[in-house]
């Protein structure tokens, strides 16, 4: 199943014809709709969860959960979604446990919206990339609500699970039986003890920075006349705010920023080369309704000092920079950065039903120097790469290697899993059939003996010492398999491969919670308590639906 490549970063093919061409020829390189056929609609599990028995090859330190995240029940009502981001969380969660036995479970993130949609057999509340409502009354103020889906990340902090979405606050989750915490706010939601103001949302892409411990996020809110940017910091270990108020920036224009990076000193943000429509802002029009890609338009580093003493921001113009994910940064002597950048060939609000529609990336280095505003950049890798990280010890400092979902050569569709050397441009991958397609890659650290020193990379010899955890849809089989790879050799293939009972539809982000793993007791008393709030749930619904 498995293949190597060696693949150089320098001399990638122009963008333009050649990009053209290679979506023209997608259907020969990936099975397009068994790709399609992995936006699948599952059931709970038949009592909420199963163990799997004698499982092979799972290593013996392997030893915590899986969960991953993303979009699903694509039709409601009868009713296809437009956007498959409008589509509500489900949370997968694939406990090893040790000597062979896994517990698998997955359920909706339960928010107010999917209740409302499940109560009515009907889409109650827009979503944000261009789902309609589907009927009700004329005068529902509902229609004016857009859907907070929780389907766009995940944190693990301090024991604590939240399901994340880039545009409102986040839903807390029991991490056992996967039931949803009524939070603090009206739909559920929870401010995460007073971190977040009435309008502020949470965003859906935190990191744990290695320097200092710290949790960091970050998220954008549009405003009448541009976008506030919150950065919010905890520190290690806390659920508290390192300020009462987060570091704030302000921008002049309507944006989209889809992620950003962090350093010792500095949060980095790029705002990408869009044109807004005035109008439409004006009258709250979401994002792709306002924003459209400008060709010939500058992107635009922005850094943001994280101490609000230095208060410092430096904007810097780069060239048509579209930055789809940071995979990591750090600062070098002198007032110099260094950030590793996926860049898609164009700016795309999200990637829709289409395969064919989707902008390939491509993974760039851009070195600025802060002192004289100046930049160059060099590209090390030009295949398709979604989903990257590195070991979480090297988070804000100088890395080695990356871990992505890879596309196979001339695709934009993810398929297999890689590990990119950041100085040579080498990938070592593996890239199963055709109508497979694996998801986001969770990295691993190596746990080493209870006897053993700290080594390089904080937890094993070197940085790339480590498993990734991943799972694959099989469209010609309508099956998911878990997959174990070793870090060090991602080509030899899975070390470790079982099916789902269920197939589950494709994920958007992953996490991995080092040593939570529920015992069958533990997993029988949750799931005893969810079904009884569930019930409690119905009763109240059918009293009211506002």
């Amino acid at each position: 199943r498995g293949r190597g490549a060696g693949a150089r970063g320098a001399g990638a093919a122009r963008r333009g014809d050649g990009a053209r061409a290679a979506r023209v020829a997608l259907g020969s390189v990936v099975d397009v709709e068994a790709w399609t056929r992995g936006f699948c609609e599952v059931e709970d599990p038949e009592g909420g969860f199963y163990f799997l028995d004698g499982v092979e090859g799972v290593p013996a330190d392997l030893r915590g959960t899986l969960f991953r995240n993303g979009p699903s029940n694509f039709v409601v009502g009868g009713v296809k979604i437009k956007h498959p981001l409008d589509g509500d969380g489900l949370i997968l969660a694939v406990s090893f446990c040790g000597e062979g036995k896994v517990c698998v479970r997955h359920r909706n993130v339960q928010t107010q919206g999917l209740m409302r949609d499940a109560l009515e057999k009907r889409l109650c509340t827009p979503g944000f990339f261009g789902t309609e409502v589907q009927g009700g009354k004329l005068f529902d103020l509902r229609k004016g609500q857009i859907k907070n889906t929780a389907n766009a990340g995940l944190l693990w902090w301090k024991q604590r699970l939240l399901a994340l979405w880039r545009f409102g606050k986040p839903f807390e989750v029991e991490p056992n039986a996967l039931g949803t915490v009524i939070g603090n706010q009206e739909n559920g939601s929870t401010n995460i003890g007073l971190l977040l103001d009435d309008d502020s949302p949470f965003g859906a892409s935190p990191k744990v920075c290695a320097t200092t411990g710290d949790l960091v996020n970050f998220a954008q809110m549009p405003q009448a006349l541009g976008t506030k940017v919150n950065f919010y910091e905890l520190p290690a270990d806390e659920w508290r705010p390192r300020s009462r108020f987060p570091r704030m920036l302000r921008l002049d224009s309507f944006t989209d920023l889809s992620d950003f990076a962090v350093t010792p000193k500095w949060f980095v943000v790029a705002k990408p080369p869009v044109s807004a429509n005035g109008i439409a802002a004006t009258f709250g029009k979401n994002m792709p309704e306002v924003l459209s890609y400008d060709p010939n338009g500058v992107g635009e580093l922005i850094f943001v000092s994280r101490s609000k003493k230095a208060n410092r921001e430096v904007k810097i113009p780069v060239d048509n920079l579209v930055c789809q994910e940071f995979v990591n940064a750090y600062e070098l002597e002198g007032g110099r950065v260094v950030l590793d950048v996926i860049a898609a060939e164009r700016w795309d609000v999200a990637p829709c039903w289409e395969a064919e529609s989707r902008p390939r990336t491509r993974l760039v280095r851009y070195e600025v120097d802060l002192k004289n505003e100046s930049w160059t950049k060099r590209e090390l890798c030009s295949r398709h790469l979604e989903f990257a990280s590195v070991n979480p010890s090297v988070v804000g400092r100088p890395h080695s290697f990356l871990f992505a979902a890879v596309a196979a050569p001339q695709s934009a569709v993810a398929s297999g899993v890689a590990k990119v050397d950041v100085e040579t441009g080498e990938v070592d991958e593996w890239v199963p059939g055709p109508a497979e397609f694996a998801g986001p890659p969770a990295f691993v650290p190596r746990q080493p003996p209870a006897s053993a020193e700290g080594s390089e990379g904080g937890s094993g010899a070197s940085e790339d010492d480590g498993y990734l955890v991943t799972v694959v849809y099989d469209g010609a089989a309508n099956r998911s398999d878990v997959v174990v790879l070793d870090a060090r050799e991602v080509s030899k293939g899975p070390i470790c491969r079982f099916a789902l009972k269920a197939a589950v539809p494709h994920g958007l982000k992953s996490c991995w919670a080092e040593g939570f793993v529920p015992t069958a007791e533990d997993m029988k008393r949750k799931v005893t308590l969810l079904k009884m709030y569930k019930r409690k749930s119905r009763e109240w619904n059918a009293v009211s639906t506002n």
